[in-house]
């Protein structure tokens, strides 16, 4: 299956030949089809690289350059340091204020911040915006419905843009009574996802329909960690919770802290990919919807780490959306799919390799 270049990435490597100099990328899942090897500038120095997210850093230290994965944490880099930074900007404005944010900080004066964006992604708006804050009057270089502009850092005094505190993990009070530690960065950071929810609504009965009762249990896209918190209170003794995003899994640590550290790990992957323990079951609310892409490639991920990662006694359970084709897929994998419950939005699908009668 072909991966395509996101537009507003290329609009930003075509510029890397005639860069020289210290540069940075801030890579999030918007650089995920780069081909990495081919990186470098006119000098032929390669940039730093900066990314929230495993897949992307492992591609990059595959392609033999540095990266660090971290949730755009620039504080090891030295202030005035850079002669430029290429940054796409990210489906959430507060990651995007955080890293314009930081930029002013990173550059050296006069230094440059090379923003892209499709139009719906409010690129226009951040180039105005970083344009106040840098002190220069900059336009738009248009292609398609992809933009590009060059922002020269005249000033360091003023204010800054409105990032909702992105670097601090925070208290997010619920509705049922929970609270929970989150930050922007992490998808549906300050509110429990219904999928997630009509999942743990039916835990119990799927528990129930085991033969012995599951020890182990992994919660593969953890996200900040709510259904790590919900499992844990049936009993598990051994938890581990992995996402491929880095904020997730500060999140999760956090929120998992007043649960006896011996009975779970945290573990930074691809959809699994990095793990080699098997479990007793998987649970999973998988990022194939609101505002993803349906994507073939990713749900193949999820389902063959499942299968790999499960033992053969064991059974997962996944809730997606009522209008995702999981049965079909999972075919491929399991031998025993059934549907647990159905709500209208969401679907729970039950897979196993083996008979539960």
């Amino acid at each position: 299956m072909s991966i395509t270049l996101d537009t507003s990435v290329g609009l930003l490597l075509k510029k890397m030949p005639k860069l020289h100099g210290n540069w940075m990328i801030v890579a999030d899942e918007n650089w995920y089809a780069v081909n990495w090897s081919t990186l470098s500038g006119s000098d032929g120095k390669t940039p730093l690289i900066f990314s929230n997210r495993i897949d992307i850093t492992e591609a990059v230290q595959t392609a033999g350059l540095a990266c660090t994965f971290n949730d755009f944490d620039f504080s090891s880099l030295p202030q005035q340091s850079l002669d430029g930074i290429l940054y796409r900007v990210s489906k959430e404005r507060a990651t995007s204020h955080h890293v314009i944010n930081c930029a002013r900080t990173l550059l050296k004066p006069n230094a440059t911040l090379l923003l892209s964006g499709q139009k719906n992604d409010g690129i226009k708006t951040y180039v105005k915006q970083a344009g106040q804050l840098f002190d220069d009057s900059v336009s738009t270089e248009k292609d398609g419905n992809a933009y590009t502009a060059s922002i020269r850092l005249n000033q360091l005094d003023g204010g800054a843009l409105d990032d909702k505190d992105y670097p601090q993990l925070r208290p997010v009070q619920t509705k049922v009574n929970l609270t929970f530690h989150s930050k922007p960065g992490i998808f549906g950071w300050n509110k429990i996802d219904l999928g997630s929810q009509f999942l743990v609504d039916y835990l119990a009965e799927f528990l129930a329909g085991f033969k012995k009762p599951p020890r182990s249990v992994l919660d593969l896209g953890c996200g900040y960690g709510y259904l790590s918190l919900r499992v844990m209170e049936q009993g598990f003794e051994r938890l581990v919770a992995t996402d491929n995003n880095a904020a997730a899994l500060l999140a999760t640590r956090e929120n998992l802290g007043a649960i006896d550290k011996a009975s779970w790990d945290v573990i930074g992957a691809d959809a699994g990919n990095q793990i080699s323990e098997t479990f007793d079951t998987i649970l999973c609310n998988p990022p194939f919807h609101s505002g993803f892409a349906i994507d073939g490639a990713l749900s193949i991920k999820f389902l063959s780490n499942t299968k790999r990662l499960l033992k053969k006694s064991g059974k997962a359970l996944f809730v997606v959306n009522s209008f995702i084709p999981l049965e079909q897929k999972a075919a491929n994998y399991f031998d025993h799919i059934n549907l647990l419950a159905s709500n209208g939005s969401f679907k729970l699908i039950m897979l196993s390799q083996l008979s539960s009668h």
